[in-house]
């Protein structure tokens, strides 16, 4: 068995396993920073948060980025927690990533060119028919279509990126078809095709698994993106056995990992963030709660500087302001609270990856569950994109007992 296929048994047995340590650490991660200044678990494990808030910013930033770190000193307070890193651990397919036709990826960005490479080494060899599951403008599949001489169908709901793809193809087999993935229809393509999903968000996804399942598709490769991107409230799980419920909100924290932000970028992002703490303080001290949300902001507001913004703020929300307001005081309490938000979070970060292995892994079963051969490993290091896990699925030939019935989506 390849090292990174997975029987039915053992991904039963780790997904059961890290869905009963998150949820017996829930009050670790459920709580945001951001809108509870001082999470229960602060006082629960006072040596861990005085720990975090007394960590200077190169650390803070450094633990951000490292999530073996960041599990490592979780478990310097709660030992039993180092059994994430284990329930967490993918293995790194050793493939050597493709390199797409310089002709053919010109069109292509260059990490978005360096990411197909990797998913279709990760893929390996093509036999048959493909169908491109939200295909933007059909990269993946114009270089399948090349590498390995088979049709492709691309599935797209954007007409523009549709007719796009059809002039990029020049000629390789490859046919775009303009419909919604979430279509009941669209799930009959899949009859007799290899699917392939390179970072098809929450419902897009799940209609894939879904539509592979009910069509017997003989190959699936899929790297999941976006999990939070779902129309209900709260996410059903594919198995009925998860012991493991989560929010949309709490979905989002499988995600929050990023790497391309540049310099200039994650400063802009830090005073819109530290703005918003202020006007949430400003809030409170009117007696709204702190975990009452707002729409979002536009960033073009911010331009004004933060008096100007806190009173358009504040007017959008129904609230009156005081011309006497000290708003460089209330500037810096957001500031301050951004400070303590970004170490208590550290807290919380340490689960960003678990959730998103036991996401991956309640897909994986939900395949395995169902006559697939599941392989489960990461096409590519994080630094090329956080979202690096590949769940390959390929039927046996024999089919097999129907797993217990899961809730309807």
């Amino acid at each position: 068995m390849n090292s990174a296929e997975l029987t039915e048994e053992a991904l039963a047995r780790r997904f059961q396993r890290l869905g009963a340590l998150l949820d017996a650490h829930a009050e670790l991660w459920r709580p945001a920073p951001f809108h509870v200044p001082r999470p229960a678990w602060c006082a629960a494990h006072p040596g861990y948060a005085a720990h975090l808030l007394a960590l200077g910013e190169a650390e803070v930033a450094s633990l951000a980025g490292d999530n073996d770190a960041l599990v490592d000193l979780a478990g310097r307070f709660l030992p039993e927690l180092l059994q994430l890193r284990e329930l967490s651990a993918l293995p790194r397919l050793q493939e050597l990533p493709e390199v797409p036709e310089e002709s053919a990826s010109r069109h292509m960005p260059g990490r978005k060119r360096a990411q197909i490479g990797a998913f279709a080494a990760g893929v390996g060899p093509v036999a048959r028919p493909v169908l491109e599951w939200c295909a933007g403008k059909g990269h993946l599949g114009r270089h399948l279509a090349r590498r390995w001489g088979v049709p492709v169908i691309s599935l797209e709901w954007d007409g523009a990126l549709c007719a796009d793809g059809e002039r990029l193809a020049g000629g390789v087999g490859q046919t775009f078809v303009h419909a919604d993935a979430l279509a009941t229809a669209s799930a009959g393509l899949l009859a007799g095709r290899h699917a392939l999903a390179l970072h098809a968000c929450g419902d897009l996804h799940l209609a894939l698994l879904r539509g592979a399942v009910e069509q017997a598709a003989p190959a699936l490769d899929l790297a999941p993106c976006c999990y939070y991107r779902i129309a209900t409230p709260d996410y059903l799980p594919l198995n009925p056995d998860a012991n493991l419920r989560l929010s949309r909100d709490e979905l989002h924290l499988a995600v929050t990992e990023t790497v391309t932000a540049g310099v200039r970028e994650r400063r802009e992002r830090d005073r819109a963030q530290a703005w918003k703490l202020a006007f949430l303080e400003w809030r409170a001290a009117r007696r709204v709660a702190r975990d009452q949300t707002f729409k979002p902001v536009a960033a073009a507001w911010m331009a004004a500087g933060f008096a100007a913004w806190i009173e358009r703020l504040a007017a959008r929300e129904g609230f009156a302001t005081d011309a006497a307001a000290d708003w460089p005081a209330w500037e810096a309490t957001g500031w301050h609270r951004l400070a303590e938000v970004r170490r208590l979070e550290l807290a919380r970060l340490a689960f960003r990856r678990p959730l998103e292995i036991w996401l991956a892994l309640d897909r994986a079963l939900f395949l395995a569950r169902r006559g697939y051969r599941v392989r489960l490993a990461e096409f590519c290091a994080r630094e090329l994109t956080p979202r690096n896990i590949l769940i390959s699925a390929r039927r046996m030939a024999a089919p097999i007992m129907d797993a217990p019935s899961e809730p309807e989506p």
